[in-house]
């Protein structure tokens, strides 16, 4: 038999659900513009009925709320993280690319290279005019010394920007440890609230704003799963849940532990020009040492994005087979895949090596060439390695190492630095054999052998001397005076001609033998040559530097596409998330108004069995 009371109670559970249901509605009114916020709603169910042991059965006993949850999608989750980190990816390479182009720009505008190389012509000219004049001879030489200068700023421009890239992978190292260890707390937190039968609704919603800010760095995948109580076949889940957060199939962040990453600076160079100081990427051990490398060109974000242009180098990097290994001291023989130019060779003459997987250090290197400057095979020499207690140790081979693969940093297909570098290293090296050719071949005002005319310090302070170098078929090594020593980097006029007018080369030594100081068929050949299309695959000089300038530039359009299209990807999954988890104030408006009006029926049924039991216990047998 139910309760004379029972009306009382069933109006009151209206009463105290509508409340619940309007706090709820006024929370999300209140967060309706707060970032990550998930839209909540009360969910209810009918109270347990009560039974009056007759034949119409039983009594319902009003409303129950179950638990307040809040409207997200997993789906639309995952889908989000995919594409925010794909846009991020692209943005970072647009941005970078960017940067590179206005040095470029810089160049080719009414200071840079294209002014110069045209002031170089008319300088030319004007020696040709007057070859014996010393004036024209030093204004040719200033004005070719000034074409070097701007190479090298653009040069040196590219490395800076290279640095400032080296400097925003350590910062998103450093915010990705952060996340996760956020991420890792409000775990342990949802956790502890959950189990106790509560509800962490708007925790969840501040971590998953963690997890929507890490995917902007690296491709993450997300699994969420319930605590068990009890094993095997007996165990039932709990109210808790684990959270599980993979980076390349690679624990993060989960319930138990964060596993960091770490910067590892380089202890040499994998191209020539790289700038002193970048850093390498690994998991972060117990003890603070690093562990293994992480593998960042098979993820996805701004991580990717930002290595790819520090070090992308369109798979041109040095890659062979290891042909011959000989220990204590160490030296390796590799032949490569494809013969390369000396004038396009970009590996450090000491620096790092990737044998069979294996990093090795070398202190120099010997090299074959045929006779049209290709090299083929080349031995790297006293080589070491780093052992397991970090200390550098002579070079051991493990069997597996010969015949097996060898390279110089990782293969990137992304036309990064490394690749506009090697494009500028070949420009200085193939137009100063060019016109060194012709240099060398007569003689100066004074009858003396014509010198170099583009060159750089040696070791000592004193200009390389090219002339005749690398004739025929032969061995190079890493210090022997080729026109691999020239780099954007420091390309210089010679200090010669800079000193002394007289060194200027502009006859043979029959025209200067037979008193022809006016006689200029060396000048008229280095005027054919600013135009000469066989210069270069692309053409002549200008049309060389204009051709890296456009690949840069489709370069940049194409990741401005890419970027654009993943974020129009990305807003329409966001739009599709925001449909469910997002706060609709016109909604929550209607829902305001109709928990009013059901509140206040709630009220009405109580004041009306308020005047009931007033009848019946004051007014009933008088």
């Amino acid at each position: 038999m139910p309760s004379q009371f029972l009306g009382l109670n069933t109006g009151l559970s209206g009463l105290s659900y509508f409340q619940s249901a309007l706090n709820t509605t006024s929370h999300n009114i209140s967060n309706a513009n707060t970032e990550g916020y998930s839209r909540q709603q009360i969910l209810a169910s009918a109270a347990n009925p009560v039974s009056y042991k007759q034949t119409y059965g039983m009594m319902g006993t009003g409303v129950k709320g179950e638990s307040i949850e809040r409207l997200r999608n997993e789906f639309y989750d995952n889908k989000y993280w995919k594409s925010n980190c794909k846009y991020h990816q692209y943005t970072a390479q647009y941005d970078n690319l960017s940067q590179l182009e206005t040095y470029m720009n810089e160049m080719s505008g009414e200071s840079g290279y294209t002014e110069w190389l045209s002031q170089l012509s008319q300088s030319l000219q004007d020696l040709a005019d007057n070859p014996a004049d010393n004036t024209t001879r030093i204004t040719y030489t200033l004005t070719a010394d000034s074409f070097t200068d701007v190479i090298n700023e653009l040069g040196t421009n590219f490395q800076l920007t290279q640095k400032s890239i080296n400097d925003e992978i350590e910062l998103a190292i450093s915010e990705i440890n952060s996340l996760a260890q956020q991420i890792y707390e409000m775990t342990q937190q949802i956790i502890n609230v959950e189990l106790k039968g509560g509800n962490a609704n708007d925790l969840r919603d501040k971590r998953g704003v963690c997890i929507d800010t890490l995917s902007e760095y690296v491709d993450i995948d997300v699994e969420e799963k319930s605590i068990m109580y009890g094993v095997g076949t007996d165990a039932v889940p709990s109210n808790g849940e684990t959270l599980c957060i993979r980076v390349n199939g690679v624990v993060l962040v989960d319930e138990l532990e964060v596993n960091e990453l770490m910067v590892v600076p380089r202890t040499q160079k994998i191209n020539q020009t790289d700038v002193d100081g970048l850093v390498d990427i690994a998991w972060k051990c117990a003890d603070g040492s690093a562990g293994e490398e992480f593998d960042v060109l098979h993820t996805e974000g701004k991580l990717r994005g930002l290595v790819d242009i520090r070090d992308g180098n369109n798979a041109e990097n040095f890659k062979g087979t290891i042909t011959g290994l000989t220990e204590g001291p160490g030296t390796a023989t590799v032949t490569l895949d494809k013969a390369i130019h000396v004038n396009m060779l970009n590996i450090p003459s000491q620096g790092t090596i990737t044998l069979a997987g294996r990093e090795y250090l070398y202190d120099g290197w010997k090299a074959e060439y045929d006779e049209e400057g290709f090299l083929n095979n080349f031995t790297f020499q006293n080589m070491t390695m780093i052992d397991e207690k970090g200390v550098e140790v002579s070079a051991l081979f493990p069997d597996k190492t010969l015949n097996n693969i060898a390279q110089f940093g990782d293969t990137n297909i992304v036309k990064g630095i490394p690749y506009y570098m090697a494009r500028l290293n070949e420009l200085v090296r193939t137009f100063s054999d060019y016109m060194n050719d012709l240099t060398t071949s007569g003689v100066d005002a004074n009858g003396d052998a014509g010198l170099d005319m583009f060159t750089t310090p040696d070791p000592d302070g004193n200009d390389y001397s090219f002339i005749g170098s690398m004739e025929g078929a032969g061995t190079m090594t890493s210090v022997d005076s080729t026109y691999y020593q020239l780099t954007c980097l420091n390309w210089e006029l010679n200090a010669a001609w800079k000193d002394d007018p007289n060194k200027v080369v502009v006859s043979y030594e029959d025209d200067i033998a037979q008193g022809n100081i006016e006689a200029r068929p060396i000048i008229d050949k280095i005027i054919f040559g600013m135009t000469d299309p066989s210069m270069f695959t692309q053409g002549t000089v200008s049309q060389y530097m204009q051709s890296v300038s456009t690949t840069m530039a489709v370069d940049i359009a194409k990741a401005d596409v890419f970027a654009s299209n993943s974020d129009d990807i990305r807003y329409t999954i966001d739009s599709q998330r925001q449909s469910v988890s997002g706060v609709d104030t016109n909604e929550e408006t209607a829902n305001l108004t109709k928990f009013q009006n059901l509140y206040n029926l709630a009220s009405q049924v109580i004041s009306v069995l308020n005047e009931v039991y007033d009848k019946l216990i004051n007014d009933t047998g008088r």
